[in-house]
């Protein structure tokens, strides 16, 4: 996990503008792959997997189910989940997977962690909705990595 924090680090942190964007509780749906890990996105799941087994070490691993979508402009917003199955977060609580610069074959994610790269998490959708917002990207990503289907 801190090796692919670190080399997601270098991607750099961007600030996500609302414009005024009406919600259209977008997901962006796909098998989202990086040199290093993975987000597969249904209409209902998302799964994140950070394969480790080249280092003898257990995956990295993030599993929920979608409970709210929230996008904050055409391309760019946060997906809410439910941890159903986690290495660092913690089961049954709710976490945020923004994502940006979301194209047709690429997108830019980052699930929420705090700067101590522990996870920004919380025990109920309504805290969730409050916490997992436009103005608090730059406080829960620090670095995007860079994905493509």
């Amino acid at each position: 996990m801190v090796f692919g924090l670190c080399v997601v680090f270098l991607l750099g942190a961007c600030p996500i503008e609302d414009n005024g964007h009406v919600d259209t509780e977008f997901i962006p749906i796909g098998e989202w792959m990086s040199d290093f890990d993975r987000y597969t996105i249904t209409d209902t799941h998302v799964y994140y997997v950070f394969d480790m087994s080249e280092w003898d070490l257990p995956n990295d691993i993030l599993t929920g189910s979608i409970e709210k979508a929230v996008d904050f402009s055409k391309n760019s917003g946060v997906l809410i989940i439910k941890t159903s199955e986690a290495t660092y977060n913690t089961v049954n609580k709710y976490t945020g997977v923004y994502y940006r610069e979301y194209k047709n074959s690429s997108i830019k994610i980052s699930t929420a962690i705090n700067s101590d790269f522990s996870p920004v998490e919380t025990d109920s959708l309504n805290a969730a909705l409050s916490l997992f917002t436009v103005d608090n990207v730059s406080t829960h990503v620090s670095m995007w990595g860079s994905y493509s289907r």
